[in-house]
């Protein structure tokens, strides 16, 4: 953390100091329920549970190289990597929600499975050891994953109640500047999490890979981030820019599963002559990509409730738009000494598209204006979760410009923290109005809010706040 300011050490020097003591906190009881096949192997693929593990035997094993998603009959990973005793291992990973699934899915006699050299699993059998052989009866090295390997912010979380919390009494009585520097030690203690978390994306999947899977998982806005995850892991970034950008369209609706989920009798005139365009490029590789298009393997998207700018096939367009234009998005994110926030911001609010700059879904009626690709409160969360976390460690300077950046998008997580931290006292609305005091508020009620399971009566946040200088 040498590069950041020592207010993020002091920060997570306080973390340490107050530790809330939950076995798992945070996490749902039924956590492994709470997560598909498919959004486990998205977390996987991520590097959400790391890269050193250790397996039943206890043997370590590094992940050399996480290879690609198989969108073939087979196992889920090929073209992977690891090391074993000191040897790297070139094959294909299995990963399981039961280790038991492995004979019942009859990969054990199955010869695409031949060449498997990890298999990863959830749970198993309490009493009984299972063992992972192969069709010629060779042992497959297996690793069980659980709930603490995973990176904060992929575990599922609860909520914490709407009201005054007892750490507003200490908040009350400190001196608005201390308020404002545990605030803004928070934030910074934040981005250097989120750094962290790109940077080891970085490292499994390169640059431009990690930079377009976070800005997808950003236009998924809180609903469909997954969804959009799951998307650009399965189709990379290498392999879109080889496409025309009519291709390009075609894989990402097709893969999706929007092109199957449209009937063309319900659309209007405008949409049928896009759709044509779509399925004159995807009938040729549809086949190819059966199986994602399988119920269980398709993307979850959520659309009741979501607001019309933001559904996901709208969302699926900017991303459309924004891979026409990829050079220009990335030219600002390649290093610091690049990066100017307004040629960043300009070249997102200046994206069009010839069918979804006037159109919200497949199935509605056109717009009678053009409507903005991505907006400016989409930019300030990329700029928040992405940009700033990609370049200030390289540059410690970019915190002061973060730090000048208004909060422009009303978060329901952070008036819920604002209303438990300061109640309705001058504090709340103060510290909502830049979006670093928004970062560093989320900060807080995840670390202590959510963590804490005794309804805020035995936190030990609100005694050690009053020691803070």
């Amino acid at each position: 953390m040498s590069v950041y300011p020592r207010a993020a050490e002091r920060y997570a020097a306080f973390l340490e100091e107050v530790p809330l003591g939950l076995a798992e906190p945070g996490l749902l009881p039924n956590w492994t329920e709470a997560l598909s096949e498919l959004e486990l192997q998205s977390l996987w693929f991520a590097g959400e549970f790391g890269n050193e593990f250790t397996t039943t035997e206890g043997q370590p094993i590094y992940i050399r190289d996480f290879g690609v998603w198989n969108h073939s009959a087979g196992p889920d990973f090929t073209g992977c990597a690891i090391e074993r005793g000191g040897l790297i291992m070139r094959g294909e990973i299995e990963l399981d929600p039961d280790v038991r699934d492995w004979e019942r899915h009859g990969h054990g006699a199955n010869p695409a499975y031949e060449n498997v050299v990890l298999h990863l699993f959830i749970q198993g059998p309490d009493q009984a050891r299972c063992f992972t052989r192969t069709a010629g009866h060779r042992e497959v090295a297996q690793i069980q994953l659980n709930a603490a390997m995973l990176a904060n912010g992929a575990k599922p979380r609860k909520q914490a109640e709407a009201r005054l919390g007892r750490c507003a009494t200490p908040f009350a009585q400190m001196e608005e500047a201390q308020v404002s520097s545990f605030i803004e030690a928070a934030a910074q203690y934040r981005l250097h999490r989120k750094s962290e978390k790109l940077q080891a994306l970085i490292r499994i999947h390169g640059r431009e890979q990690a930079v377009f899977q976070s800005l997808a998982n950003a236009l998924g806005y809180r609903n469909n981030q997954r969804p959009f995850t799951v998307l650009t892991q399965r189709l990379p970034l290498r392999t879109l820019l080889k496409q025309t950008a009519l291709e390009r369209e075609a894989l990402l609706f097709g893969v999706s599963g929007f092109m199957e989920s449209v009937r063309y009798e319900d659309t209007q005139p405008e949409t049928r002559v896009y759709l044509r365009g779509l399925w004159s490029e995807w009938w040729k590789v549809r086949d190819t990509y059966l199986s994602w298009l399988d119920e269980a393997q398709r993307p979850k998207w959520v659309i009741a409730g979501a607001r019309p700018g933001n559904h996901p096939q709208r969302r699926m367009g900017a991303l459309s738009a924004m891979l026409r234009a990829w050079k220009r998005v990335m030219a600002p994110l390649q290093s610091a000494s690049a990066w100017s926030r307004a040629a960043f911001t300009n070249v997102l609010l200046e994206l069009e598209h010839d069918y979804w700059s006037t159109h919200y879904t497949l199935l509605a009626a056109p717009s009678a204006k053009p409507i903005a690709m991505i907006g400016e409160t989409r930019i300030q969360e990329m700029l928040a979760n992405i940009c700033y976390p990609l370049l200030v460690p390289d540059n410690a300077d970019l915190w002061g410009e973060f730090k000048q950046l208004p909060s422009l998008l009303d978060n329901q997580k952070v008036r819920r923290a604002a209303l438990r931290l300061f109640g309705k006292t001058p504090l709340n609305a103060k510290f909502q109005k830049r979006l670093f005091h928004q970062q560093g508020l989320l900060q807080i009620y995840e670390d202590y809010c959510l963590e804490d399971d005794s309804a805020c009566a035995e936190c030990p946040f609100p005694e050690r706040l009053k020691g803070w200088r």
